[in-house]
């Protein structure tokens, strides 16, 4: 099996406003810390697999499809291309036509440029519940909170790792954060190669019901650092703990579902007594959002890409919604985890026959049966 790494620059060329929140309606220019994309790719005799995790809150499958469609002319088999992003609030804002397409090219250079190796490649997997960076943002409500990590070896060198975990990367303030950064993962990230010089690639997780809300200390960069320390040493620490090597081995197959909606009314008249004022403030925006998706159909996702790699010890499910962490639950963990903002960007799914009273929740319109289908899937590539 052939293998590649490479690690690209996505920063703005031109300023360009921020991708996260209502307010960031600025143009920005100052970059703190860079937005990378970390291309991993694997290569067998049937197919050509390339993972691209991108520091951005989210990016567009359309820009995914043009993508494959070029590489797949350029080659003689397979290729397989799946862009995932960190969900950093803090990146360029891709629905700006200029922005996208420099992404689109530089990530298409970047591809067309990998250098191959040769190797034996062989993986171990390992995962721990961790809520030191983040836990559950609503009163009530227990989240499922999980590291993941594969390390992977040519031979028995140990040359490039895979980080997945499920909290959303929102320590800095909205209002005041007026440059470009990555947020805690690209800091651990960079931590983590400055320690041991390898490479690594971060999968963000079904965070839809986990933040840093109760983790952090403040909303600085400092603060970002210190979540990014929090997650650097148990990452190192998970490095260290023993786990059965295997051959890695390479299938991918994907499944699209065609969603259908509910768009029936929220009743507010039961919402719980022991909300916070944050709580029903943002449910309050939940609710205003709702009408807006509503009214404009337009919007609606008309498609849902979820795809598997299977590596042969672990599989990787990739899906572009924003699930909750509820969505973990429906997988054998010890073989397989979910990886979401992939495949596109798409709204929050709540659970399944389960009313949480969120902002969240609010932008769900899903319908049951179709996250019945989702579950389904999920079961079946697990």
């Amino acid at each position: 099996m052939r293998y590649a790494y490479q690690q690209i620059c996505l920063d703005p060329l031109k300023p360009v406003r921020q991708y996260g929140h209502s307010c960031q309606v600025d143009p920005v220019s100052e970059v703190h810390d860079h937005l990378c994309g970390r291309i991993l790719a694997f290569e067998d005799e049937n197919m050509l697999f390339v993972n691209v995790s991108v520091d951005l809150l989210g990016i567009d499958y359309v820009v995914t499809q043009k993508l494959e469609e070029r590489l797949n002319s350029k080659h003689d088999k397979p290729v397989h291309l799946v862009i995932s992003a960190t969900h950093t609030h803090y990146g360029g804002d891709t629905r700006i036509e200029e922005y996208r397409q420099q992404c689109l090219e530089q990530i298409y250079e970047g591809i067309s440029s990998l250098q191959f190796k040769e190797g034996q490649l062989s993986a171990t997997y390992k995962s721990v519940e961790f809520e030191g960076v983040g836990t559950s943002r609503i009163t009530g409500h227990k989240a499922l909170v999980l590291l993941n990590l594969i390390q992977i070896y040519d031979g028995d060198e140990e040359v490039v790792d895979i980080i997945n975990h499920n909290c959303h990367p929102t320590v800095l303030s909205a209002e005041q954060t007026h440059f470009f950064s990555s947020e805690y993962v690209g800091y651990a990230l960079s931590r983590l190669h400055d320690l041991d010089g390898l490479d690594y690639t971060f999968l963000q997780g079904a965070a839809g019901d986990v933040s840093t809300r109760f983790t952090r200390k403040g909303q600085q960069y400092k603060d970002v650092e210190e979540l990014g320390e929090k997650l650097v040493e148990k990452v190192c620490w998970l490095k260290q703990q023993p786990a059965e090597r295997k051959p890695l081995t390479l299938a991918y197959q994907q499944k699209m579902i065609e969603p259908t909606y509910d768009l029936t009314p929220i009743d507010v008249s039961l919402l719980p007594d022991n909300l916070s004022e944050r709580e029903l403030y943002t449910i309050s925006l939940g609710k205003g959002a709702r009408t807006e998706l509503i009214a404009h159909p337009e919007r609606w996702q008309r498609s849902l890409l979820i795809s598997q790699l299977d590596l042969g010890l672990v599989r990787i499910i990739f899906a572009p919604n924003e699930f909750f962490s509820y969505y973990l639950s429906v997988l054998d963990t010890s073989k397989a985890f979910l990886v979401c903002y992939s495949n596109g960007y798409s709204p929050y799914v709540a659970p399944l026959d389960q009313l949480i009273y969120t902002y969240e929740t609010f932008t769900d319109i899903l319908s049951r049966d179709t996250k019945q289908e989702i579950v389904d899937t999920l079961k079946s590539f697990n």
